[in-house]
This record gives C-alpha cells, structure tokens and sequence, in this order.
C-alpha cells in the first residue's frame, strides 16, 4: 500500500502565482517547518545533531542576512531623503517625461518640495515633479 507524507500532499491544487500575494518564505515559515519536521521524525531514527545544529546555524544567518536587508533599506530610504531636502531652494535642471509621450524635454526651475513617490525620490519643480535620477544639473541660486 502507498503512503502520502501529510507534508508534501496537501490534498489542494496549488495556487497560481496571482492568487497567492507573498511567495517569500519568512523565519517563522522555516520554523514552522522546523517544528513540523521533529515532530513527524521516525522515533528509530532521530535526526543526527550535526544537521540539527547545521539546520539551526542556517535560520540564524537567514535572520541576520533579513536584518540586514530591511537596515539597508532603511539607510538607502534615509539617503534618498537627505539627498532630495539638500535640492530645496537650488534651481535644477533635468529630463522630464510628459505624461503619455516617451520623448524628454528638458526643464529647469527651482525646486520648492520633495517627496517620495513609489520608494522613489521626486523633487517639484515648477509644479511637476521630476525624479531625482533625471537630474542632470544642480545649480546654486544667486
């Protein structure tokens, strides 16, 4: 007779990528893992410790390399915000994509406010608002 391990049949189809909002596995999802592993071990043959331990020292590098990520990305944010609070009052130049067209213009004017837009830094000048990365040139008002 066939047996399904309960861990890799769910009974349900699986979810096509649309449905399904977070396909990243997160610390708690391994752990949950880790915790339905030793509990459906077979009691004759334990895990060994080096792979316990091994299993271990892997969740505990994921951890630091998720930290680590969300602190640069904290820092790159910060960054971002520093750079475009520096531009306040400076006339700048840059390429300006109309809505609907793919060809830029230039434009050039006083920038009078930033903002984040989408995780990206936009200036406003002269009531557009221009991404800091088309910036072409900084000019210091006289």
């Amino acid at each position: 007779m066939t047996s399904l391990d309960p861990i890799l049949f769910s009974g349900t189809a699986p979810k096509s990528a649309d449905s399904v909002p977070n396909q990243q596995l997160g610390k708690n999802d391994f752990m949950n893992l880790l915790m339905v592993q030793l509990r459906n071990q077979d009691p004759l043959n334990v895990q060994d410790d080096r792979q316990f331990i091994a299993q271990m020292a892997q969740f505990s590098s994921l951890e630091q390399t998720t930290n680590l990520s969300l602190a640069i990305e904290n820092l790159v944010g910060f960054q971002q915000l520093t750079q475009g609070s520096a531009l306040l009052g400076k006339e700048v130049e840059g390429l300006y994509f109309p809505p609907g067209s793919d060809t830029a213009e230039t434009m050039q004017g006083k920038v009078t406010e930033t903002r984040m837009t989408n995780g990206e830094m936009h200036v406003l000048v002269d009531g557009q608002e221009l991404p800091i990365k088309y910036i072409t040139r900084v000019i210091e008002p006289k």
